[in-house]
């Protein structure tokens, strides 16, 4: 048994170079010195390179702002970008490669399947990544890694703060079901959904919520009618859906001729922003949307504005959406960690994160010692279609909510308490 990892390895050997002829690898990693090198590991093709493409430009902006402004500890910031495909398997061999190339210090991880690999990974090859929107509530508890971090909000927090929000908006609304992906993200969300609606609405209402079982969805499927159909037989008024990316642009658009939306009268979508509104234009029904940033919420905040004025002028796109303000965050956390360490080794950087407060485009972020989980605001949007709109949607009313007080205690290493049905 050794404590030694894979990169304490490479780095024993590299000390050793002098008068050796080293192996490619080890001679890139020499001249990588001479800058910081952070690796991103994100969707670059497949069903969710939708979001994968939000997190590439968002780290692009991020590592731009903080080269511009003296880098970190005055090392300019290199980006090494590899496609997970929102692929366990295939994260694991991209952060792996990264780390055998020096770039110990990762982040863009978006699948809760995928951000669940990289701790043990991780922990084993000497890294450290900060996801960028995984929503497992896992990762924070009971398959807490120390060597994972979420600079975003967490579905505990994203769903009390959408469901509070929406019981205090229609505290006549008592019937819901739901529409979800049968795979780890999609069990999180509902999990903590009727957590937050069997504690928020009796409290708010003095009366019992009605839940029915949800409608589990596969991943990757390019027909829903028949849930949709299911789905039109359920006896609610509120209908919540954590069906994302593509997925939820094909459910979306597959549902509006069912009239499905007019059956509804109030629909919760928890993460997808501007991604079914984009593509349905003046079709999009009205719901209401988690966003991990809006950047008319945080208007005046220098980093949001850079965030935003650099995503439009790069894509063309007026609409970014808040994957790219997490890949800011999490290049914003490691040059405050780095620098407040005074070092970019492993063991020094996950010291200096734990604990950290650090600037965003949402403002003040705090991350929690005891569970690597960020404190930050959450937010919410209400879009519906416009006829003024030249998008042919728009959002019509938006709230922030203190993450303080909608975040679950750190219980790092167990299990997250719930209520269920």
């Amino acid at each position: 048994m050794t404590n030694l990892t894979r990169r304490h390895v490479l780095a024993g050997v590299t000390a050793l170079g002098g008068g050796l002829m080293l192996p490619l690898p080890y001679i890139k990693r020499a001249k990588a010195q001479e800058s910081l090198t952070i690796g991103v590991v994100t969707p670059l093709s497949g069903p969710q390179q939708l979001i994968g493409n939000f997190v590439k430009v968002g780290a692009e902006i991020g590592a731009d702002y903080v080269n511009k402004n003296g880098g970190i500890g005055g090392r300019q910031v290199k980006l090494e970008f590899r496609d997970d495909r929102a692929n366990p398997n295939d994260a694991s061999v991209a952060a792996r490669e990264l780390v055998g190339l020096g770039a110990n210090l990762q982040l863009g991880t978006i699948s809760s399947a995928a951000a669940l690999a990289m701790g043990p990974l991780m922990q084993s090859e000497g890294g450290v990544v900060i996801t960028s929107g995984a929503g497992t509530e896992k990762i924070n508890h009971e398959n807490y890694s120390p060597n994972v971090f979420r600079v975003g909000d967490n579905p505990y927090m994203r769903n009390h703060g959408l469901v509070r929000h929406i019981v205090e908006k229609n505290p006549e609304i008592s019937s819901w079901g739901g529409i979800i992906p049968d795979h780890e993200y999609g069990r999180t969300t509902w999990a903590v959904f009727v957590d937050a609606m069997l504690t928020i609405y009796p409290e708010l209402t003095g009366k019992q919520p009605d839940i029915k079982q949800p409608i589990l969805v596969p991943y990757g499927a390019g027909d829903y009618k028949t849930f949709i159909a299911q789905a039109m037989r359920l006896p609610v008024d509120g209908i919540y859906t954590s069906v994302y990316g593509g997925d939820a642009v094909t459910l979306y658009q597959q549902a509006k001729p069912y009239g499905f939306f007019d059956k509804i009268k109030v629909l919760l979508d928890s993460a997808n922003e501007f991604l079914v509104a984009k593509a349905m234009g003046n079709q999009v029904p009205k719901h209401w949307s988690g966003f991990h940033w809006y950047y008319e919420t945080n208007k005046g905040n220098p980093l949001s504005d850079d965030l935003y004025n650099e995503y439009v002028k790069r894509t063309g796109d007026k609409y970014p959406m808040g994957w790219a303000a997490e890949a800011q965050a999490a290049i914003l956390a490691y040059k405050a960690a780095v620098e407040k360490a005074g070092s970019s080794e492993t063991d020094a950087v996950i010291e200096a994160l734990k604990g950290l407060t650090f600037d965003s485009a949402t403002g003040k972020r705090i991350i929690r010692p005891e569970d690597n989980q960020a404190i930050k605001n959450v937010e919410l949007c209400f879009i519906e279609p416009s006829a003024e709109a030249e998008s042919g949607f728009a959002v019509t009313d938006y709230v922030q909510v203190d993450g303080a007080k909608v975040i679950e205690p750190p219980t790092p290493g167990e299990p997250l308490q719930l209520k269920a049905l």
